[in-house]
């Protein structure tokens, strides 16, 4: 899926190798994705059921970081109780982040103020454990960074398949946070967001794939999977000016130092 020689070394900052499409293959995939050069991937939790598979994952394989969360998407299914064993979680690691947390707005603002609380709740967690965050924002950016700036959360992460415009980027980063770019951004409709994505600063930009979602216009299947994460750079490459190797390099080294995780390839 890369170049026989492999000398691109990339990390996946979101991919959720926790989930049941997983299961028949997930070792297999592990092992090729770090034949090929995938260094390192970031799994984010979504529910609190979820949490401990994924720190078993992260514990069985080295180049597996966890991080635990409770996803806005589901938020009629957390309690009260999630919120309070999330905090004691936290305080147990090693962990590279909290998330995937935030807001959605796709489908209306019905339960905007029960998102907000969990949100805000999570971001305030992260401020007093000195964690990054994963961050998820549909339709919601301008909320999102509002909680960022009333918290004054200065511990940075990565803000997942960003779509934003310009202004919003440079708040972002501003404020600590790389924008991950991953499978939207090889479909060639999607104009403005590939026009954006020539337009970020090298240093702002991680990669990621969001598998088994989020497959990228390459994918020949419904499951995304981590190796696709060779597409979605093949893709970045083609739309920025500078040279691959350096895309790859500055890129992984965003990813590492956003997440405060150890490159141990160097």
């Amino acid at each position: 899926m890369t170049d026989p020689d492999h000398q691109y070394h990339l990390f996946d900052t979101h991919c959720h190798l926790d989930f049941p499409e997983f299961n028949s293959d997930r070792k297999k995939l592990l092992s090729v994705a770090e034949e090929h050069g995938l260094y390192g991937m970031v799994v984010p939790g979504v529910k609190r059921n979820g949490w401990r598979f994924i720190r078993q994952l992260s514990a069985l394989h080295t180049n597996v970081h966890s991080a635990l969360g409770l996803h806005p998407m589901f938020i009629d299914e957390h309690t009260e109780q999630d919120l309070h064993d999330l905090e004691l979680a936290l305080s147990v690691g090693p962990l590279a982040a909290v998330g995937e947390i935030g807001l959605d707005y796709y489908n209306g603002r019905d339960n905007q103020t029960r998102q907000e609380k969990f949100f805000h709740q999570q971001l305030h967690m992260a401020k007093d454990c000195h964690l990054p965050v994963i961050l998820h924002s549909r339709k919601a950016h301008e909320d999102v960074l509002k909680q960022i700036r009333m918290l004054n959360y200065t511990e940075g992460g990565v803000v997942h398949a960003f779509n934003g415009d310009l202004n919003q980027a440079k708040r972002y980063c501003d404020a600590g946070f790389k924008l991950g770019v991953g499978g939207a951004i090889t479909y060639q409709r999607a104009v403005k967001l590939r026009a954006m994505v020539k337009e970020l600063p090298l240093d702002s930009i991680v990669l990621e794939t969001d598998a088994p979602d989020m497959p990228p216009a390459t994918c020949k299947t419904k499951r995304n999977t981590p190796l696709h994460i060779f597409d979605n750079f093949r893709a970045l490459c083609a739309l920025r000016e500078e040279p691959p190797l350096q895309i790859a390099e500055q890129s992984t080294h965003n990813a590492y130092s956003a997440l405060r995780i150890k490159n141990n390839h160097e």
